[in-house]
């Protein structure tokens, strides 16, 4: 699958508000709090402004179809992904991610590896990084029965 990426900008801030705010994608987020817009907006601009940040948006015949971020901190890479509600189950996920991870070792080389925590709950995206080469390396506890497993890239 040959999807077209490019990085974010500010006029993505209603794009990766819908995305963020999806139920889904909050219900399987660290923090299932609704993001309010101006919170989210001052957050991107946060982001985009950072030496430590890459955001992608990766679309399919000139589509949005989700987004893969990394925050770096020294030799790890936290790593978030989403994909459209509307475009889920269709292998999107899988080629975004495994792209993404090329793209960022390209900007700050192979040393620094990618790192995700997703919640044990979270099957789908479990599965996911894993295909995508992440193994498990720990579990965190994050409140309220809300636990995590860390994963990191190779």
């Amino acid at each position: 699958m040959v999807l077209g990426c490019r990085s974010a900008t500010m006029a993505d801030a209603d794009l990766l508000w819908r995305w963020v705010n999806d139920p889904l994608t909050r219900a399987n987020s660290l923090s299932p709090t609704p993001i309010p817009y101006v919170q989210h907006v001052t957050w991107l601009r946060r982001r985009l402004g950072s030496e430590g940040t890459r955001i992608w948006i990766f679309s399919d015949g000139g589509m949005p179809v989700g987004q893969v971020r990394f925050d770096r901190n020294g030799d790890l890479a936290v790593t978030s992904i989403s994909v459209a509600s509307e475009r889920r189950g269709r292998g999107f996920g899988r080629a975004m991610l495994t792209e993404a991870v090329q793209k960022m070792r390209g900007e700050w080389g192979p040393e620094v590896r990618p790192k995700a925590l997703v919640l044990d709950r979270n099957p789908a995206s479990l599965a996911l990084f894993r295909a995508c080469g992440f193994s498990t390396v720990g579990r965190v506890e994050r409140g309220a029965g809300r636990g995590a497993v860390v994963l990191e890239g190779t």
